[in-house]
């Protein structure tokens, strides 16, 4: 894949169509400037919402760094073939931009065997939420649709925790989930050292699965000085890391696998799509060398390898 072809994909997967895009570029050819810059001069009108426009200024940002372009371009048209699904996929049901039909489709054309839905619950955070209600009313949607396909719709959440430690949900509520991702998406006003101590709490908490995008809010600098401690948390408690293969997370991600490198810890693979085409992300996984038993998303049934590490816990 070429500057271009990456420029429109970044485009097509903020719900650009393909003509736009390759226009838009056109047109970027001529702009003395990054994308970024160009992404903030000229297209915060025409994308088709705020939370999509904000997506495309993290995506040029990757773009921007030549390192993390070409690694990207070397792996954007190679196969994942041995995927056998995605395990982080927003709908429309909190911010995403498609169905839970529309993600299943994509799924089934990408040839995976399960596809999880893990929606945000982001209660009273401010933004598009899905509160215990809602979730349950999803729930119900998934296994009306699920009646329909082969493919196995794995029911999840990304879940958030919040200032006192606690979930966005009850336990009661929480326990109707197959899947159950962890976030730290806020510091709440108190900075690093406080999503430190949230991670902490997630990485501790019986019900979480996945660990979503590690280093959020904490930092590289922050998250080595505490490895040992994140090491032994992980491991104590059977948590999976996930390795988030949204273009602005890749330099993130390279850290966690290179540090991780020589432990027994176990990753996932999530695109974090808030788009169909974002699923095309999964192809971004071929920038990485680890051994297969460690990702979760190779085996045929993630669900058996996550409730017996429960079971573990418990």
């Amino acid at each position: 894949m070429n500057d271009e072809e990456l420029f429109v994909l970044l485009l097509e997967a903020s719900c650009f169509s393909q003509e736009e895009s390759i226009y838009i570029y056109e047109n970027f050819k001529n702009f003395r400037g990054s994308m970024a810059e160009f992404v903030e001069q000229k297209l915060s009108n025409k994308c088709q919402t705020p939370f999509l426009f904000s997506t495309l200024k993290k995506f040029a940002t990757a773009y921007d760094d030549l390192s993390i372009r070409k690694s990207i371009e070397s792996v954007a048209d190679r196969n994942c073939n041995s995927i056998k699904g995605d395990l982080h996929i927003h709908t429309n049901w909190s911010d995403g931009n498609d169905s839970v039909e529309e993600i299943v489709e994509t799924a089934k054309t990408m040839g995976y065997q399960y596809i999880a839905i893990t929606d945000h619950s982001l209660v009273a955070k401010g933004k598009v939420e899905m509160n215990e209600e809602k979730f349950m009313r999803q729930i119900k949607k998934i296994n009306d649709v699920q009646k329909f396909y082969d493919i196995k719709i794995i029911k999840g959440i990304e879940i958030d925790i919040n200032i006192d430690n606690s979930l966005d949900y009850s336990d009661e509520i929480i326990k109707n989930a197959d899947l159950v991702i962890g976030s730290v998406h806020f510091d709440y006003g108190y900075g690093e050292a406080k999503a430190f101590k949230l991670l902490e709490e997630l990485l501790k908490n019986e019900w979480i699965d996945i660990i979503a995008h590690p280093l959020n809010e904490i930092g590289k600098e922050l998250f080595l000085g505490n490895y040992e401690k994140i090491l032994y948390l992980t491991e104590q408690n059977h948590k999976i890391l996930e390795i988030n293969l949204s273009p602005n997370r890749i330099e993130e991600d390279d850290f966690l696998v290179k540090i991780f490198n020589d432990s027994n810890i176990m990753f996932s693979f999530g695109t974090d799509s808030h788009t169909k085409k974002q699923m095309k992300f999964m192809n971004f996984s071929n920038l990485w060398n680890i051994s297969r038993d460690r990702i979760l998303n190779y085996y045929d049934e993630p669900l058996k390898i996550l409730n017996r590490r429960r079971q573990m816990i418990l």
